[in-house]
């Protein structure tokens, strides 16, 4: 707990201990941990802190290894509830991809106006198209502009229900 007199620590201090345990492991890139021998060097706290932590970890590997009972693996998994994690199976459905959920396409694009607007003006192309009055290739462009709402939302669906299917098919029981 702070005391009132008690200032919070620069960015730098705090940057240098949220990367101490690290540049302790020496898992941090050569920058990183540069940086941090850097800070260390020039800031007296943070040199008591690493200090400090460079005493508790001499200590802890002075002690003595603890040997683990005999039937430490066999009480572990013992203990483990498969019976719970089995019943619970059916709440474990699995996830589908962002892609296939119905959110992912945009609210105007799966409107049922939108979609049945884009038939009609499909049907329309494709009727103006058999009967001579529009252009065959101009007609064809708006039919397909025009079923691209329905087709995708379509599509959306039949997917998500083959991906599900597949994947539960493919969990063991």
């Amino acid at each position: 707990m702070k005391t009132a007199m008690q200032q919070p620590a620069p960015p730098e201090c705090r940057q240098a201990c949220d990367r101490m345990q690290d540049y302790l492991d020496q898992t941090l890139p050569k920058r990183e941990s540069l940086a941090v021998f850097l800070h260390v060097r020039e800031c007296g706290a943070c040199r008591v802190q690493l200090e400090t932590l460079q005493a508790l970890y001499a200590r802890l590997g002075e002690m003595p290894p603890i040997e683990a009972p005999a039937d430490f693996d066999a009480r572990i998994l013992a203990a483990v509830p498969y019976e719970n994690y089995r019943a619970m199976a059916p709440l474990r459905s699995p996830r589908v991809p962002v892609l296939l959920e119905q959110e992912s396409l945009p609210a105007w694009l799966r409107s049922r106006s939108v979609r049945l607007v884009g038939l009609f003006a499909a049907a329309a192309a494709l009727t103006a198209a058999a009967s001579g009055v529009a252009a065959g290739t101009a007609a064809w462009t708006v039919a397909g502009v025009g079923c691209l709402p329905e087709l995708s939302v379509r599509l959306q669906n039949l997917t998500r229900r083959v991906y599900v299917a597949t994947v539960h098919r493919s969990i063991p029981r």
